[in-house]
């Protein structure tokens, strides 16, 4: 480490010069603190409203469904029987189903053949439903597993499965329709299969290939449905069944509009503005003595502004049921809350449930403009993340301002270290000559004595 000595002036030359280079230090290193202190207060303000704006639109992304905002409730008598998906389609009532029949697939087994036994050389066919495929069986392959083998690899299998079914040594090829239905019905042949130690023989019906049949309606007037499977998609708009089993006595589906699920819908959103309205007034509010982060902040007073224009311009068109949220039973408070007027939401639920899920949830609908409103905001190429960059660029700038003040303070503080060597070298030559001259005089009067 370099050191000067104040040996002939009687400085602290090490403290002196540290109190340059500090002296040198201090205003940049001010000016830099200030500017990462601002940076960073913006920053945590920036992160706040960014977290508070995220939860914002994560409310406003699950309510932004018409369905979401018209659901059906339902029940049904015996769900034994039957089992039902609805959506906002369906309308509200009371369905009445006697499930006569179910649909199954096809079934058949071989007669029991000896373990290892083969079963005949050449071709078998099988037909389902018009469409017929075959399979060739060559030698060392003709034995029930290879024959399950090919029938499940055949290319153009796309409607037959094959297993085997294993009995005290002896086994079964079993055949199954990969679909339900009386148009699946399996007819194999197997006539096909020469030689061999057993035959396949004549196949046993496990389960018959059955369309579902499902009267809907009560009395003499129900009608009767046929489906080659479980399942009666949209039956009515919006109803879907799956059924389950016979039913000896008609089984009920009561469809209800699902007003308690939209009440609280509408209560999450109301409490997710008000949050986010809350970080807001936080951020940019002045009582009189200290301001928020983001007081006086374009950005944050022009978002502000844009969502709760889209909250007031509720309104549609003519006659429509909802002008305003005064209609939904929405109230707006005098410092921008919103508040819920149970009264009004009751009537707007009870009069007008399905032009309720399209004024808030429809393609012009008011979750619909907040979350476009918002999406200029958010995601990586919003304008909230886009100044978080730009911030965070503007501090690792200070970072390396203080490298640059670290290594110019270096070079201070060599030059001063040089000018006090030289210094204290100068001064140690003057000594060195007032000692000469000192010596020389002392002997001249000590001659002349």
């Amino acid at each position: 480490m370099f050191s000067v000595s104040g040996l002939y002036s009687g400085l602290d030359v090490t403290s002196l010069v540290d109190a340059l280079v500090n002296a040198e230090r201090a205003p940049t290193e001010s000016r830099l603190n200030r500017r990462e202190n601002a940076y960073n207060v913006e920053l945590s303000a920036i992160g706040q409203l960014k977290s508070s704006l995220q939860a914002f639109q994560s409310q406003i992304d699950s309510l932004n469904s018409v369905d979401g905002f018209s659901p059906r409730a339902f029940s049904i008598s015996d769900e034994t029987i039957i089992g039902a998906s609805v959506t906002s389609a369906a309308a509200e009532g009371s369905y009445t189903f006697t499930v006569e029949q179910m649909a199954s697939r096809h079934q058949l087994a071989s007669q029991a053949i000896a373990d290892g036994s083969t079963t005949g050389t050449g071709t078998a066919s099988f037909t389902v439903n018009g469409e017929t495929f075959s399979v060739a069986i060559a030698t060392g392959s003709d034995t029930l597993s290879g024959l399950r083998d090919a029938i499940n690899s055949a290319a153009d299998n796309k409607t037959v499965q094959a297993v085997i079914i294993n009995d005290s040594g002896q086994q079964r090829l079993m055949l199954t329709s990969r679909e339900s239905g009386a148009d699946y019905a399996i007819n194999a042949d197997f006539s096909g299969l020469v030689g061999g130690t057993s035959s396949i023989g004549a196949l046993t019906e496990l389960q018959p290939a059955l369309d579902a049949a499902v009267k809907f309606g009560n009395g003499a007037s129900a009608i009767t449905i046929n489906s080659p499977d479980n399942t009666l998609e949209n039956l009515v708009d919006g109803l879907s069944i799956d059924l389950k089993g016979v039913s000896a006595t008609p089984v009920t589906l009561e469809v209800t509009l699902d007003r308690e699920t939209v009440k609280s819908s509408i209560e999450s959103f109301v409490q997710a503005w008000n949050a986010l309205k809350s970080t807001l007034d936080n951020l940019t509010d002045y009582n009189g003595a200290t301001a928020g982060a983001l007081n006086g902040d374009a950005q944050t007073r022009l978002l502000e502004s844009q969502l709760r224009r889209e909250l007031s311009e509720l309104m549609g068109a003519g006659g429509d049921p909802f002008r305003t949220l005064g209609d939904l039973g929405l109230k707006t408070t005098s410092t921008g809350e919103l508040t819920i007027e149970s009264s009004g939401l009751d009537d707007a639920l009870n009069n007008n449930f399905d032009e309720l899920a399209l004024v808030l949830a429809g393609d012009n609908g008011l979750m619909t403009r907040l979350e476009q409103t918002l999406s200029g905001y958010m995601g990586t190429d919003g304008s909230v993340a886009s100044r978080e960059d730009r911030i965070n660029q503007s501090l690792r700038d200070i970072s390396d301002d203080r490298a640059d003040l670290e290594v110019r303070l270096e070079q201070v503080q060599r030059y001063y270290q040089q000018q006090f060597l030289a210094m204290e070298n100068l001064l140690a030559s003057l000594n060195g000559t007032s000692q000469w001259l000192t010596n020389n005089l002392t002997s001249i009067n000590s001659n002349n004595q």
